[in-house]
Order: structure tokens, then sequence, then C-alpha cells
């Protein structure tokens, strides 16, 4: 028996995750890969998703759209979705899975049609559902939640934060502000000790005092290019999100500058599919430092 359709707005190393298992859990799930990049295609395909070519048909097709992209676009896609669903008459649940801040979630609710769509503020925690063996957490938020439910313990762990929207996109900020902050402070210091000829020694200081912090480098920071385009502006938003906490934001508007860098390094053309896992730390911080130049 197939359950409900879920579409999903767009497919990439996330979306394609969760279409993965929520299709191993006997659901239908549909995009649009138009006009995406030929491993997004690659990776839609794996998983099972069928291409319905236009956004159109997949609102027209879908009960549950989750939208999982750039957080600097979500705001965008969400006024192309609502236009879309005032254009087609169309009740549908709405759930915006993607690294913004409280403020954001609600100007996306704000763009949303109540008449015809059911907001979710929601926030993803976790790699994917593939890598996480179904125990990705998706914490949630608004009004009414109880759509995206159907997928807990197929594909999610559904976390409801209440009635609040912007409550789960701030859970994902909290969170990403200590993971991804940490990783591109871990990438500005060593970056730093490498441009201060200070590497060797400071890593035999790490292992000496500091073991874990050294592990934890060497494993995140060869790897942060591989997503930094992405988390560049997840940085910004976490700033937002600070600030309007009245906690400084200079940290992670720092960060965003760290991730800038880490996406100019030859890393960030590699995907997780090609990269090359015997590159050295310092290979990288070769790298890292060569891109400070640029």
């Amino acid at each position: 028996m197939i359950n409900k359709t879920i579409g999903i707005l767009m497919p990439g190393d996330m979306g394609h995750g969760c279409g993965k298992a929520f299709i191993d859990n006997n659901f239908k799930v549909v995009s649009c890969l138009n006009g995406r990049s030929d491993r997004t295609q690659r990776l839609a395909r794996a998983a099972g998703i069928i291409n319905l070519q236009t956004i159109e048909n997949v609102i027209e097709s879908a009960d549950i759209i989750l939208s999982i992209l750039p957080p600097e676009s979500a705001l965008k896609q969400s006024k192309i979705v609502n236009d879309i669903i005032l254009k087609v008459k169309k009740n549908i649940t709405y759930v915006d899975c993607n690294a913004i801040s409280p403020k954001t979630a609600k100007l996306i609710d704000e763009s949303i049609s109540s008449e015809f769509c059911n907001f979710i503020d929601a926030g993803i925690i976790g790699l994917n559902p593939i890598v996480e063996n179904g125990n990705t957490r998706l914490y949630v938020s608004g009004p009414n939640t109880n759509p995206i439910k159907v997928l807990h313990g197929k594909g999610f762990i559904i976390k409801d934060l209440g009635k609040e929207i912007g409550k789960a996109s701030a859970m994902k900020m909290i969170y990403a502000s200590a993971t991804k902050g940490t990783f591109a402070l871990h990438a500005a210091v060593l970056t730093a000790a490498h441009k201060l000829n200070l590497s060797s020694d400071y890593f035999e200081e790490l292992e000496y005092s500091k073991p874990d912090m050294l592990k934890a480098m060497q494993k995140m920071v060869p790897r942060i290019p591989l997503d930094a385009a992405r988390w560049e502006g997840e940085m910004f938003e976490i700033a937002e999100t600070f600030s309007d906490a009245g906690v400084t934001p200079k940290f992670h508007q720092g960060s965003a500058e760290i991730m800038s860098l880490a996406n100019k390094t030859p890393i960030a053309n590699e995907t997780r599919e090609t990269v090359d896992v015997n590159r050295s730390l310092i290979q990288a911080l070769d790298m890292y430092v060569d891109a400070l130049k640029k």
C-alpha cells in the first residue's frame, strides 16, 4: 500500500536521502529536477524519486511538500510555491526544512496562503536518513504539525516544539551554531597556524594536551569546502538569530567568512562522492592558505 505523496524541493544530498527513506517506507516521492545539476539528478534517480518536470506538477501531485535547499533561496521558493497554490487552489502542507533564522521562518509563513496551505516550520538535525539509518531528527513547530507526523519512524524522528512558527528554526540555528561554528573556528585556527609556520608544533601540542580536538580537526577541516557554499548562508542566518536574541552575531559573521574562504579552495569543486579521502590535513591547509592569497 502506498502512503501519501511527498514532494521534495530540491533533492540534493539531504533531500535524496530523505526521499530514499520515504520510498523504502511505501511513500511516493516526487520532485522537479529540470535545471538541476547532473549530480542532483543522478542522486534522485538512484533514490527512486519521480521527476515530474515542473514545480506545478509536484504541487498538484503531492500531499506534503518539503523544502530542502540553500537557506538564501528559502523565501523565494516559498513565494513561487504560494503563487502556484493560489492558481490551482490546492490544499497542501508546506514544510520548510531549511537552515533559516526564526525571522526568516516567519517571513515564509507570511508569504504562504493560509487559505490553502498549512505551513510547518522545521529544522533537520543530523545527516540524511540513509546515513543515519532513519534516526535523522526533524524538529517541527506550527499551529498544525500533525500532517508531517506520518513520517515519524519512517525516515525521520519527529520532535514537536509546539505551535510557535520559528521555534523549530531556532532549534536548528542553535544546534548548527555550535557544530558548524566550531568547524569554522577550527579551520580559522589551523589556517592561521599554518600561515605562521606553526602547524607541526601546534599539532604536537594538541596531540599531548587535546587529542580529541585534533582528531575533530583532522576529520572535518579538509571536508568543510564540500558544503561551504551552503554553510556560508547558514552562518548569516545564525548571526541574525543571535542578534535578535540580543547575543553578539560576530562569531558567526566571522564563521561565514571562513566558509567563503573554504569555498575558494580546490576541494570545493569535489563532492562527497569524489572527495579525495587520502588528502592529509596539511595538504588541505596548504589550499586554505593559498585561498587567502586570492
